[in-house]
C-alpha cells in the first residue's frame, strides 16, 4: 500500500465526519460545555437526511449534498461556500443572515423556507420549488432563478442585483420596496405580482405575463416591458419615463398620475386602458402602430387636432 493509499485509509468517512459535529454543534450553540462550532469542507454527502437539524451558525465548504434531506433544519447564519445542494430538501428551513457564495440549488425544494436577510452572490436556483418563500431583506448579487417556482414568495425590500428570473413562475410575488437592478425577468409568469413602491432600474420583462401586476408608485425608468401582456395592471403614480412598452396589451391598465416621459408606445394597444391624459400621450413616443385610448391609430398629436 503506498502512501497515499494508506492515508486514505485511515482517513474518516464523510458521514461519519457529518455525524461527529452535530452533538458538539449544539452544545456549542447552547453555550456548553464540551461544544465547539461545526466547520466542514471538501466532503462528498450522499443521501444526508436531518431534517430539523440544528446548524445555525456552521461554516461549509465545498460540500457535495445533492439531495440532502434538510426540510425544517435550522441553518441560520450558515455560512456557505461552493457548495452543492442541488435537488435538496429545505422546505421549511431556517436559512435566515445567511452568507452563501457560489451555492448550487438547482431543482432544490425551498418551500416555505425563511431566508430573510440572506446575502447569496452568484447562486443557482434553476428550477428551484420555493412557493411561499420569505425573502425579506435579502441581498441577492448575480443569482440565476431562471424558470424558478416561487409563486407567492416574500421579497419585500430585498435588493436584487443582476438576477436572473427568465421563464420563472412569479404569480403573487411580492416586491413590495425592493430595489431590482439590472435583472432579467424574461417571458416570467407574473399575474397578479407586486411590485408597489418598488425601484425596477434598467430590467428586462420581454414578453412576461404581468396581467393585474401593482406598479403603484414604482420608479421602473430604463426598464423594458416590450411586448408583455399588462392587462388591468396598476402604473397609477409610477415613473415609466423611458421604459419600453412597445407591443404591450394594456387593456384595463390604469396610469392615473404616471410619468411617461420619452416611453416607448409604438406598437402597444391602449384602447382600453384608463387614466391616460393627453398630455402624457404626447409626452411618450407613439406612431401609427400606436392604438390610442377610444380606439383611434396615433401618434398622439393627432389627439390635439
Amino acid at each position: 500500500m503506498n502512501t497515499d493509499d494508506a492515508a486514505n485509509a485511515e482517513a474518516p468517512a464523510a458521514a461519519d465526519v457529518w455525524r461527529s459535529v452535530l452533538a458538539p454543534h449544539e452544545l456549542w450553540l447552547d453555550r456548553r460545555e464540551g461544544g465547539f462550532r461545526a466547520v466542514l469542507s471538501d466532503l462528498a454527502l450522499s443521501d444526508v437526511r436531518a431534517p430539523l437539524v440544528r446548524l445555525a451558525k456552521a461554516s461549509m465548504s465545498r460540500l457535495e449534498m445533492c439531495g440532502a434531506t434538510l426540510n425544517g433544519a435550522g441553518l441560520a447564519g450558515v455560512e456557505l461556500d461552493q457548495c452543492d445542494l442541488s435537488m435538496a430538501n429545505m422546505s421549511g428551513a431556517d436559512l435566515t443572515e445567511g452568507r452563501w457564495s457560489k451555492v448550487t440549488l438547482n431543482a432544490a425544494s425551498l418551500s416555505a423556507a425563511n431566508l430573510c436577510e440572506i446575502q447569496m452572490e452568484e447562486c443557482l436556483l434553476r428550477q428551484a420549488k420555493a412557493p411561499r418563500s420569505r425573502w425579506q431583506e435579502a441581498r441577492l448579487t448575480r443569482c440565476d432563478f431562471r424558470e424558478a417556482v416561487l409563486p407567492q414568495a416574500a421579497f419585500q425590500h430585498a435588493s436584487v442585483q443582476e438576477g436572473d428570473f427568465s421563464g420563472a413562475d412569479l404569480e403573487g410575488v411580492l416586491f413590495y420596496r425592493a430595489t431590482l437592478r439590472f435583472c432579467r425577468f424574461r417571458k416570467t409568469r407574473a399575474a397578479g405580482t407586486n411590485f408597489s413602491s418598488a425601484l425596477v432600474a434598467q430590467c428586462d420583462f420581454f414578453e412576461a405575463s404581468l396581467d393585474r401586476a401593482r406598479f403603484y408608485q414604482a420608479d421602473l425608468r430604463g426598464s423594458s416591458f416590450a411586448g408583455c401582456s399588462l392587462l388591468d395592471a396598476d402604473f397609477r403614480e409610477s415613473k415609466l419615463d423611458g421604459c419600453s412598452l412597445a407591443g404591450c396589451r394594456l387593456d384595463g391598465a390604469r396610469f392615473g398620475a404616471a410619468s411617461l416621459v420619452a416611453a416607448d408606445l409604438r406598437g402597444a394597444n391602449l384602447r382600453l386602458a384608463h387614466q391616460l391624459q393627453v398630455r402624457q400621450l404626447m409626452q411618450a413616443r407613439t406612431d401609427n402602430t400606436t392604438i390610442l385610448p377610444g380606439g383611434a391609430c396615433g401618434p398622439a398629436r393627432m389627439l390635439g387636432n
